[in-house]
């Protein structure tokens, strides 16, 4: 629950706030979701990683492991946001899109944005 609220305002903030709250629960809760499996994975494999990997490797075999964790974290982070950015927009509520700001962007009715000196007639 902390974690989805986490990612919900960080998703939020992040955005500046372009993009509704209503349409960042589902990116939210992927997010939580394998926020959640991840640590549970750590839990389990990196703490004994880190020390097979030091009393092998030493000091370099340590920072490798690490990095292998901080690249799963930003994978999560990446991955929870574009599934739950896919499943917003096939929930039925258009395209998760965020608006251009200038007013030369015109919607066309697709919900895609183009802008007005390059919009391609409709057939």
């Amino acid at each position: 629950m902390i974690a989805t609220l986490f990612f919900f305002w960080t998703m939020h903030f992040l955005l500046d706030g372009r993009v509704p709250w209503r349409r960042l629960v589902r990116p939210a809760l992927v997010t939580a979701l394998l926020w959640v499996v991840l640590a549970f994975f750590s839990s389990l494999y990196f703490s004994t990683t880190v020390i097979d990997d030091s009393k092998t490797y030493g000091t370099v075999g340590v920072v490798f492991t690490f990095l292998t964790w901080f690249i799963l974290i930003g994978s999560v982070i990446v991955l929870g946001a574009a599934f739950g950015a896919v499943w917003e927009a096939r929930g039925g509520r258009g395209a998760f899109a965020v608006d251009p700001s200038g007013p030369n962007h015109q919607a066309q009715g697709d919900g895609h944005r183009e802008p007005a000196s390059r919009q391609i007639p409709p057939d």
